[in-house]
C-alpha cells in the first residue's frame, strides 16, 4: 500500500507526460485571453500620450480610460465566477469574450473620450467573465504538475503580449495611429469566440444560487471608492469625495456582513481563513498590481523625460517584458525539480521592491542603463511571481470552489489594481504639481503632452513626481513581501 502510494504520488509530480484535445483548447483559449489581456495593459498604454492629443482629453478622462475597464472588470468578476459555476464555465467564458470582442471594435470607432471610455468599460465586462471563468476552465482541466506548467504556460503568454505589445503597439500607433491598435486588439479576441466551441464544459456539482443582494452592494461599494480615490486624488479630499469613501466603507462593510450571514453567499470568506491561502492571494494580486501604474505611465515618462516616441519606446519597453517571457517557464521548472515556491516568490517580491527603488533614485540620470537595468530587475520579478503564484492558489481550491477562488483573486487582484492606478495617476499629476507650480503645465505633464514646454522642465518636472510614486510604490512591495514571508511562516508553525 505504501508503494502503490508512492507510485501515485511520483506520478502525479511527474505530470501525465501528454494532454488531450480539450486539454489544448482550454489552454489555447486562456492563452489567447492572456495575450490579449497584457496587450490591452501594455499596448494601448504606448497610445495613451497619442489618444490624450487627438480627442482632447483631460487627466479624469485619461483617467478613466485606464481605471473604467478595471472597475467594470472588478464589479462583475465574483459574478461572472457564480454564473460560470452554476450555468456552465465554457458558456460564460464565450458570451464574455463576444463582450470583449465589440468593446474593442466600440474603441476603434470611437470619436471622443466619452465613448472611448464607454467601449471600454463594455470590454471590462467582458473581461470579468475572461478571468473568472478562464482560470476556472484551466484549474479544473489540469491537476498536480500539470496545472504548474499551464499557468506557467499562461505566464509566458502574458509575457508574450507584454514583450511585443508595446512593439506592435508602437508601430501600429506610428503606421495606422491609435485606433489600429483596438482593431488587432479585436481581432485577436476573435481567437478565443472560437476556440470557446472545442472545450468541455465544466460546472460545479452542486452549483450555488447567484446573491444579487451581494453582488449589488459589492458593485455599489468598489464604484463608490474608486470615484472617490479617482476624484480625491486629481481635486482634494473635498466634504463630497470624504462622503463617498465613506460610503464605500459601509457599503463593502454590509456587503461582508451578508456574506457571513447569508446561507449562499457570493463570496465564501472561509477561503481566506487558511494563512497559507490568505499569503498566496497576497502574493498573487501584488505581483501584477505592484507593477500597474509602472507599466501604465512608463510610455509616458520615457516620452516626457528622455524624449522617446511611441515606436521607439516600445523597443525600450523590451527591458521589461523580455524577461516576462522568459522567466515563468524557467521558475516552474525550478519548482517541479523540488524548488520552493515559497522561496522563489519571497525574492521576486524583494527584487521587485529593489528595482523599483532603483527607478526612483535614478529618474532623471540621462544614462540609458539607469533605466533598463532597473526595469529588467521587474521584469524578472514579475515573471517569477506570474508563473508560480496563481498556480499555487488555484491548487488550494477544490472542484467545488475553482469559481469562485478564481472570482476572489481577480476580484481583489482588479479591484486593488484600480485603486493603485487612480492612487499613482492622481499622486503623479499631484507630484508634478508641486514641482512646476500647477496651472496648465502640470495638466499637460500628467498626460505627456510636452508640446512648446521647455524641455527642462518637463524632466524636472515629471522626474520628480515619478520618482515621487515610484519610491511609495517600492516601500509598499517591500511590506507584501514581509507580510507574505510572516503568514507562511506562521503556517508552518502551525503545522
Amino acid at each position: 500500500m505504501t508503494l502503490s502510494l508512492q507510485r501515485r504520488r511520483r506520478t502525479s509530480a511527474a505530470g501525465s507526460g501528454s494532454w488531450t484535445p480539450r486539454q489544448w483548447a482550454a489552454l489555447v483559449c486562456v492563452l489567447a485571453g492572456y495575450v490579449v489581456g497584457t496587450l490591452t495593459t501594455s499596448g494601448t498604454a504606448i497610445a495613451l500620450p497619442t489618444i490624450a492629443t487627438e480627442l482632447r482629453a483631460g487627466p479624469a478622462g485619461m483617467q478613466w480610460f485606464v481605471t473604467g475597464y478595471l472597475l467594470a472588470a472588478t464589479c462583475l468578476v465574483l459574478v461572472a465566477g457564480a454564473l460560470g459555476d452554476r450555468y456552465g464555465r465554457r458558456l460564460v467564458l464565450r458570451i464574455s469574450s463576444i463582450l470583449y470582442t465589440a468593446g474593442m471594435v466600440g474603441a476603434a470607432l470611437a470619436q471622443d473620450i466619452v465613448s472611448l471610455d464607454a467601449a471600454r468599460i463594455l470590454s471590462g465586462v467582458g473581461s470579468a467573465g475572461l478571468m473568472a471563468c478562464g482560470a476556472a476552465v484551466l484549474a479544473s482541466s489540469f491537476d498536480g504538475v500539470d496545472r504548474v506548467r499551464a499557468f506557467a504556460l499562461c505566464g509566458t503568454a502574458g509575457g508574450i503580449g507584454m514583450a511585443f505589445g508595446p512593439t506592435a503597439a508602437g508601430w501600429i500607433v506610428a503606421q495606422a495611429g491609435w485606433r489600429g491598435t483596438f482593431v488587432v486588439l479585436a481581432a485577436v479576441s476573435v481567437l478565443m469566440v472560437v476556440s470557446t466551441y472545442l472545450i468541455e464544459e465544466s460546472r460545479a456539482a452542486q452549483p450555488r444560487r447567484l446573491d444579487v443582494g451581494g453582488a449589488v452592494l459589492l458593485a455599489i461599494g468598489l464604484s463608490l471608492l474608486l470615484l472617490g480615490i479617482s476624484t480625491g486624488t486629481g481635486s482634494g479630499f473635498t466634504v463630497v469625495v470624504v462622503g463617498e469613501l465613506v460610503a464605500a466603507c459601509l457599503v463593502l462593510a454590509a456587503f461582508v456582513v451578508r456574506c457571513l450571514r447569508v446561507a449562499e453567499p457570493l463570496l465564501d470568506l472561509a477561503l481566506v481563513k487558511n494563512r497559507q491561502v490568505a499569503g498566496w492571494l497576497l502574493a498573487s494580486v501584488m505581483g501584477p498590481v505592484g507593477l500597474a501604474g509602472f507599466t501604465v505611465y512608463l510610455p509616458t515618462y520615457l516620452l516626457t523625460v528622455r524624449g522617446v516616441e511611441a515606436g521607439p519606446a516600445g523597443t525600450w519597453m523590451l527591458a521589461f517584458t523580455v524577461p516576462i517571457f522568459v522567466t515563468p517557464m524557467l521558475a516552474s521548472r525550478w519548482v517541479t525539480r523540488g524548488g520552493s515556491p515559497a522561496r522563489a516568490v519571497a525574492l521576486a517580491l524583494g527584487l521587485m521592491s529593489a528595482g523599483l527603488f532603483a527607478l526612483a533614485a535614478l529618474a532623471t540620470n540621462p544614462a540609458a542603463w539607469a533605466i533598463l537595468v532597473p526595469t529588467a530587475l521587474l521584469g524578472v520579478a514579475s515573471g517569477t511571481l506570474t508563473g508560480l503564484c496563481d498556480a499555487q492558489l488555484m491548487s488550494r481550491a477544490g472542484s467545488e470552489h475553482v469559481g469562485m477562488m478564481s472570482g476572489l483573486l481577480n476580484t481583489v487582484r482588479t479591484g486593488v489594481t484600480s485603486i493603485v492606478l487612480a492612487v499613482f495617476g492622481g499622486g503623479l499629476a499631484v507630484a508634478i504639481g508641486r514641482a512646476v507650480g500647477g496651472g496648465e503645465a502640470a495638466d499637460r505633464l500628467a498626460t505627456g503632452d510636452v508640446s512648446g514646454l521647455d524641455p527642462k522642465l518637463a524632466v524636472s518636472g515629471f522626474g520628480s513626481g515619478w520618482a515621487a510614486v515610484v519610491g511609495v510604490n517600492g516601500v509598499v512591495i517591500a511590506l507584501v513581501a514581509v507580510v507574505f514571508v510572516m503568514l507562511l511562516r506562521g503556517r508552518r508553525r502551525a503545522a
